[in-house]
């Protein structure tokens, strides 16, 4: 290669950083509800609650929750089970029981109204903590430990003992 053409390249290289730099930071995705009685049996069986994002498109708030808060979870060596539903959803996946249902039918049961949302319910969809509602705040990261820890609490506190 000539000195010109690596010079050439060298420039483009350099006068791209700053591009990269300041790009978009990447989409996070999270898995989708698609079978609730399955996966809150997974959770069960971790002893994890099942946490459910309701969320809209294109809503800022979502894709910041998921990209701050809940996608670094999700890189965890022992990552919590998190699944997103879109609110306003009309594809049909099976509830708790068995039966099918809609993402929007799912939102009104547990009074989401706003995106995002998030609830932290058992093994059987009953709720375990006051749902998280809202986007990035600076107390965001408390929130969320809290109310992880306090599922965790009520999960933990249910299980029968070893004699």
């Amino acid at each position: 290669m000539n000195a010109f053409l690596r010079r050439m390249l060298a420039l483009l290289f350099f006068l791209s950083l700053p591009a990269a730099a300041g790009a978009e930071p990447r989409t996070v995705i999270l898995p989708l509800v698609d079978n609730l009685q399955q996966q809150a049996a997974e959770a069960q069986a971790a002893g994890k609650p099942l946490v459910l994002m309701f969320s809209l498109p294109e809503c800022p708030y979502c894709k910041v929750v998921r990209r701050n808060y809940l996608g670094p979870l999700l890189r965890e060596a022992n990552p919590p089970v998190i699944r997103e539903l879109t609110m306003t959803g009309r594809q049909s996946i099976h509830d708790y029981d068995g039966s099918w249902t809609t993402p929007t039918a799912i939102a009104k049961r547990y009074g989401v109204s706003v995106a995002p949302t998030l609830v932290f319910v058992d093994g059987a969809g009953e709720m375990l903590v006051e749902p998280l509602v809202g986007g990035d705040h600076q107390f965001y990261d408390a929130y969320l430990d809290r109310a992880f820890d306090e599922s965790h609490k009520k999960l933990a506190a249910r299980k029968p003992r070893k004699n």
